[in-house]
């Protein structure tokens, strides 16, 4: 099987967790809470901000790799403007749980995650 550019891998056990060389990127294949629908969850994190997410029955490894492969250099960008300094926080998104933001300060761009979390307590 062929590398995979640009990620290192850091921890095997009890995740599977990579750093991207280039950009400092995380990616993570974890054990997901109970509630959830998949057992498993993958996710790319640039700055704390999830980039890509994606369910598991099992602890597929082998296409959470080909995810990685794909993406070889994620970046958190504006859509609306050149700028690549975007600002990262949270907010409040439903009772308990804390959804991510990130907004662009030059054009005002604000875009919230797809993923929710849980608060931490």
């Amino acid at each position: 099987m062929p590398r995979i550019t640009n990620w290192r891998r850091e921890s095997r056990s009890p995740m599977l967790a990579y750093r991207n060389t280039e950009t400092g990127a995380r990616a993570v294949l974890h054990r997901a809470p109970d509630s959830y629908r998949y057992k498993w969850r993958g996710a790319i994190l640039v700055d704390g901000y999830p980039v890509w997410s994606r369910g598991y029955e099992t602890k597929d490894a082998t296409s959470f790799r080909d995810e990685l492969r794909e993406r070889s250099a994620p970046a958190l960008r504006c859509p609306e403007c050149p700028n690549e300094d975007v600002r990262v926080g949270e907010k409040a998104a439903d009772g308990a749980k804390i959804q991510r933001w990130y907004n662009c300060p030059d054009c005002g761009y604000e875009a919230p995650s797809r993923i929710v979390y849980g608060a931490e307590r």
